[in-house]
């Protein structure tokens, strides 16, 4: 059975925006992420309720962190977090660290939907790496952490929001 290959896609032009061509990979790859939610039974969340139930499945437990790692303010990540805790997938525990706080944590229902999202983030990976080969996507990947993690000329003047779909 010989596998259906797709054309190779046009190269990149050097005029071609940056910021454009990641955030259509963003968008991209979120839109796989969301396509599980369906089939599992949550076809109703958002992808930025996806993606910080993302988050929270890899270790930020914190409305707070949440709120600055999605770039939203701790009011609206906290009406995301009720939002998942009333579907029954997010759980919140006192915070031993900070009284003031509370710790979150993914429900089994929760555990389940992260390792969906996650496969699917997986897949989307392995396309990409289809399309460009494993040795170019790392150095993209390298070129991408690199850039995320470097300091900042200067602080922006108003807080960046990516809002997918």
């Amino acid at each position: 059975m010989s596998k259906h290959r797709q054309p190779a896609p046009a190269p990149a032009s050097p005029g071609e925006d940056l910021g454009v061509l990641l955030a259509a990979c963003c968008e991209r790859v979120v839109r796989t992420l969301l396509a599980t939610l369906g089939p599992a039974g949550y076809g109703h969340l958002t992808a930025t309720q996806a993606i910080t139930l993302l988050f929270i499945g890899r270790g930020i437990n914190t409305v707070t962190q949440l709120a600055e790692r999605a770039g939203l303010t701790t009011q609206a990540m906290s009406k995301i977090c009720t939002m998942l805790q009333a579907d029954g997938l997010l759980d919140r525990q006192p915070h031993t660290g900070d009284a003031r706080s509370r710790r979150l944590a993914l429900t089994a229902d929760g555990h389940r939907l992260h390792d969906l999202l996650s496969q699917a983030g997986a897949d989307a990976e392995r396309a990409w790496t289809d399309l460009v080969g494993a040795q170019t996507l790392q150095t993209v990947r390298a070129a991408l952490a690199a850039f995320a993690r470097s300091p900042e000329p200067a602080a922006p003047a108003t807080q960046v929001r990516l809002r997918f779909i």
